[in-house]
């Protein structure tokens, strides 16, 4: 079959021809051959209905959430908690713990902390004793990569020896610095470096980033919104009662079904055995669940509402050590109304904590 008369072959073959850097095919091929095989190349990769059936499904990192092999991005303006957010299911992921109701497994997962790294080290150790289990499983890079620097290319390679089922930049803009984030032709190349690092690791990679003047929007170029499977809003209202809360709303989901809103509460963790020169506690914060009633913690069986309980009385600073009686006059100030028995079952359920998080193995940080 001869070319379309409006087609050129000489351009194209002076394209595709084989270089002295690249060599294709046998020594003394020619242009043409070269070109035929590339055509057939191509043939060969095309599928039919049938061949469809052998294509794997997304894997999900968090179910009906984030895949692996996938680029996703969570957005909103500043004092939303999205690092708390991201971080949050950073260790959800490392540790196999459901988020919030998500399931989960227990996978490696790799940190860019590229904006605010004095603060992740009491971020984690509020996490892990309000959880009461060790972040395990999350490497911290505490510097920024440059995307268009050939140090992305290490961190490339170092993320494909890795295998992380998630890769977290926090955040996309400490990242690009340089880079015109408003054009659609310089954040193209930033989106084919992202998509080097999603293609060689395998994983999610989830880009934190910012809104601009529009907070219903992410800030920047499109070309990066087109190349997402998912894309993650984040929002803050404040309630002079229950404090800030953050709505998550699932933007975009290429593929599958977006989820239904969620809403979080922000709860204050003093941490054990930490104080600031003044004596003061040092403290954190951890996202909890509300329900769509705005209940903490969206529990309402008997062990969600212990859970609550002791969420109050850490955001109150009560050591974790402290007995019922001190529990029942903390609960009163609190206004939190609660039988005995129940008293008595928080008070074991946060002495419980803090023994597990005690016989946990360091982590063997410098900090710890």
């Amino acid at each position: 079959m001869s070319a379309p008369a409006d087609l050129d072959i000489d351009a194209i073959l002076a394209q595709v021809a084989p270089t002295d850097e690249a060599p294709q095919g046998a020594v003394g091929e020619s242009s043409e051959e070269h070109f035929e095989q590339r055509v057939e190349g191509l043939l060969g990769e095309l599928l039919d209905t049938g061949d469809l059936d052998n294509i794997q499904p997304l894997e999900p990192v968090v179910d009906d959430l984030l895949f692996r092999d996938t680029l996703a991005r969570v957005y909103g303006p500043s004092g939303t908690f999205k690092s708390f957010l991201t971080l949050d299911i950073a260790a959800c992921v490392a540790t196999g713990a459901p988020w919030h109701g998500l399931n989960t497994r227990p996978e490696p997962v790799v940190y860019l902390v590229a904006e605010g790294i004095r603060g992740i080290r009491k971020r984690v150790r509020a996490w892990e004793q309000h959880h009461a289990r060790r972040m395990t499983g999350v490497k911290f890079l505490p510097r920024p990569v440059q995307a268009r620097d050939p140090e992305w290319l290490v961190l490339i390679e170092a993320c494909r020896r890795l295998a992380p089922a998630l890769v977290i930049v926090d955040t996309q803009a400490r990242v690009t610095v340089g880079v015109e984030e408003n054009s659609n032709s310089e954040m193209g190349v930033i989106v084919d470096r992202m998509e080097q690092l999603r293609a060689a690791s395998g994983a999610c990679l989830l880009l934190v980033h910012h809104t601009g003047h529009d907070e219903g929007r992410s800030r920047g170029a499109t070309a990066v919104k087109g190349a997402l499977q998912t894309e993650l809003g984040v929002t803050r209202k404040d309630d002079s009662a229950a404090g800030p809360v953050i709505t998550l709303k699932v933007g975009k989901q290429k593929d599958d079904e977006e989820l239904p809103d969620m809403e979080f509460g922000v709860h204050s963790v003093a941490i054990d055995g930490e104080a600031n020169e003044d004596g003061s506690p040092v403290t954190s914060v951890v996202l909890v669940k509300v329900d769509p009633a705005g209940q903490p913690q969206a529990r309402t069986d008997y062990a969600g509402r212990v859970e609550e309980i002791a969420a109050a009385l850490d955001t109150a600073g009560v050591p974790s050590t402290a007995g019922r009686p001190a529990v029942q006059d903390a609960c009163a100030r609190l206004g939190i109304r609660a039988g005995k028995a129940l008293l008595g079952d928080v008070v074991k359920h946060r002495k419980n904590r803090t023994n597990a998080l005690d016989e946990l193995p360091s982590t063997g940080h410098a900090d710890d």
